[in-house]
């Protein structure tokens, strides 16, 4: 299993995208009840792997971050979800 699932906070993040496919940082930063630090360096790992996406646009007050799970996290996580399933004597 890829080393990506060794997270807790990266397979949360993965199964929130799965579902809803982006999402601001924000709505991630609430639901998984993190610090904005460990929610963004564990963001970072997911796009530097491929597995997601980051667009930051431009407001008048600020910014704002969008993130998007890619085709590559799409895949990557029904591969983790079916070993699990596997091991646990079900799969999809």
């Amino acid at each position: 299993m890829d080393n990506i699932f060794n997270s807790k906070v990266r397979v949360k993040i993965l199964a929130l995208l799965y579902g809803v496919k982006y999402c601001e940082f924000n709505y991630l930063l609430k639901k998984l009840e993190t610090s904005p630090g460990n929610l963004w360096s564990h963001l970072k790992k997911l796009e530097r792997e491929g597995y997601i996406e980051i667009k930051k646009y431009p407001l008048k007050k600020g910014v704002r971050t969008v993130v998007k799970i890619t085709d590559k996290g799409i895949e990557k996580f029904r591969e983790y979800l079916n070993e699990l399933l596997k091991l646990s004597g079900g799969g999809i």
